[in-house]
C-alpha cells in the first residue's frame, strides 16, 4: 500500500515518536483506539470543528479566532490541521490543544510535539502568514505555553520528514523498538507487538512482556428476578465524565 502524497502533521508527530508507528498508521492504515487516545478525542472536542473565517496573508484588521484550520502545501509535502488559529496585528498563533501537563515550564513539549508544531508553522510561513512563535494550551493544568519556532527545529522537522518519506516507501514497516517505555501504552501495542518481533529476530534477551487487555468501561446488568426493579441514586463524576465524552463525540 503506497502512502499519500502529502503527510500529516500527526504522523510526522507519529515518527518522531515511533517510526514503526508512524508506518503502521499511515502507510497500512491500522489504528485502534485507547483510553488516552479517546482523552485526547475528548480533550480536542472544542476546536473540533470549523470556526470562523482565518485572516488574509497581509490582514491588520482584529478578527476572531478560528478552529480546525486545514492547511497543505504540496510544496513541502504536509498537511495539517491547526487546532486554533488566532489573528495578532500582522501575525498568526497556532495554538495545539494537548492532554495531560506541560513536559517542564521552560520546555513544555516533548521532540514529537514540536515536531508537529513546527509543521503547521512552516505550512503557514509557506501560505504567507507571519508566524513568530506557537503556543500549546494542556487540558489537565489549564495553561498555554510560548513555543519558540528556531532554524534548528526547522532543521530537525525537514530532517525528520525526509526521513518518513524514505520509511513510507519501504515495503515493511521499521524494527519495533527495544524494550522501549513507550510500547506497553502505545494503542497499536497489540498489532505492533514489538517484543514478541523482536524476540523472533532475537533483537533483545528478555522475555517478551505480557499483553494485558483492556477491561471495557461499561458492563452488562441483568436483572433476571420476576419483579425485580434497578434503581439508580446517584451519578459517581466519573460516569458523569464519561456520560458527557459520549455524548460529544
Amino acid at each position: 500500500m503506497s502512502a499519500p502524497p502529502l503527510v500529516p502533521a500527526r504522523i510526522l508527530n507519529e515518527h518522531v515518536y515511533c517510526p514503526r508507528l508512524a508506518y503502521l498508521e499511515w502507510v497500512d492504515q491500522r489504528f485502534e483506539d485507547n483510553a488516552d487516545t479517546a482523552h485526547g478525542t475528548f480533550v480536542h472536542r472544542r476546536v473540533h470543528d470549523k470556526r470562523g473565517t482565518p485572516p488574509e496573508p497581509e490582514e491588520e484588521d482584529p478578527r476572531p479566532a478560528s478552529t480546525a484550520v486545514d492547511l497543505s502545501s504540496e510544496e513541502l509535502g504536509l498537511i495539517a490541521k491547526v487546532d486554533l488559529l488566532e489573528a495578532r496585528d500582522t501575525t498568526v498563533v497556532p495554538i495545539e490543544y494537548k492532554r495531560g501537563r506541560p513536559r517542564s515550564e521552560e520546555e513544555p513539549l516533548w521532540e514529537p510535539e514540536l515536531a508537529q508544531l513546527c509543521a503547521q508553522v512552516l505550512l503557514l510561513r509557506e501560505a504567507g502568514y507571519q508566524v513568530d512563535h506557537a503556543e500549546v494550551y494542556f487540558a489537565e493544568t489549564r495553561t498555554r505555553h510560548h513555543v519558540p519556532i528556531d532554524d534548528d527545529l526547522v532543521e530537525q522537522t525537514l530532517a525528520a520528514l525526509e526521513d518518513l518519506r524514505a520509511n513510507a516507501a519501504r515495503d515493511e514497516p521499521p524494527a519495533p523498538l527495544v524494550d522501549s517505555p513507550k510500547c506497553p501504552r502505545c494503542s497499536l501495542v497489540g498489532i505492533c507487538l514489538p517484543d514478541e518481533v523482536n524476540a523472533l529476530r532475537e533483537r533483545q534477551e528478555h522475555p517478551p512482556r505480557r499483553l494485558v487487555a483492556s477491561a471495557p468501561p461499561a458492563q452488562p446488568l441483568y436483572a433476571t428476578t420476576p419483579g425485580s426493579r434497578v434503581s439508580k441514586r446517584a451519578v459517581s463524576s466519573c460516569w458523569r465524565n464519561a456520560r458527557r465524552s459520549t455524548r460529544d463525540d
